[in-house]
């Protein structure tokens, strides 16, 4: 569900870009020396920069997940063995109430 809610945020910030921007000229993006040679609309800069600040924090956000997935894989193996071993005891109900 989180991931679902992150992807959402995502979309409707891109949305807002093309969208809520009314501006249709075209630019021509030049920095330090570097000059673009074909004139683009400004909410296509816009979601070009957009993606381009998201890589480095969805390169950077990956070793971590990674990580604790890796480490929530054995605790949530071993909740689940020893709630078969409480069930099979007859110590848990075969539904837990909600």
């Amino acid at each position: 569900m989180r991931y679902l809610k992150i992807v959402f945020v995502i979309v409707m910030l891109l949305v807002v870009i093309i969208f809520c921007v009314q501006n249709t000229e075209s630019y021509v993006l030049s920095f330090a020396g570097y000059r673009l040679a074909v004139p683009l609309q400004m909410w296509v800069l816009l979601a070009i920069f957009f993606v381009a600040g998201m890589v480095p924090i969805l390169v950077l956000e990956l070793p971590r997940a990674v990580t604790h997935y890796r480490r929530m894989r054995p605790l949530k193996a071993q909740i689940s063995s020893m709630e078969k071993q409480l069930e099979n005891r007859g110590v848990l109900p075969a539904d837990p109430p909600k």
